[in-house]
C-alpha cells in the first residue's frame, strides 16, 4: 500500500514532514493547508516548492512556495 509524505525543497536543500499518509487526497489537502497557513517550512523554503510524494518516489502534486 502506498503512503504519501509532504516535501519542501529549494535550490540548496530539502526536508520532509515524515508522514505516512494513506490517502493521496488527504496528503494533498494537508499540503494545501500548510501552504495557505504558512509556518517555518514555508518561510524557510520561500521561492521553492511544496510537494506530495508517494512511497515509490513519484511526485503526485507540487506547487511553488511564494516569495514572502
Amino acid at each position: 500500500m502506498k503512503t504519501y509524505d509532504i516535501y519542501f525543497s529549494d535550490q540548496s536543500s530539502s526536508d520532509n514532514k515524515g508522514f505516512a499518509i494513506k490517502s493521496e487526497e488527504k496528503a494533498i489537502r494537508m499540503a494545501e493547508d500548510i501552504l495557505a497557513k504558512g509556518g517555518s517550512y514555508i518561510e524557510e523554503y520561500a521561492g521553492g516548492t511544496i510537494s506530495v510524494i508517494d512511497s515509490e518516489g513519484t511526485t503526485v502534486w507540487s506547487k511553488p512556495i511564494p516569495e514572502r
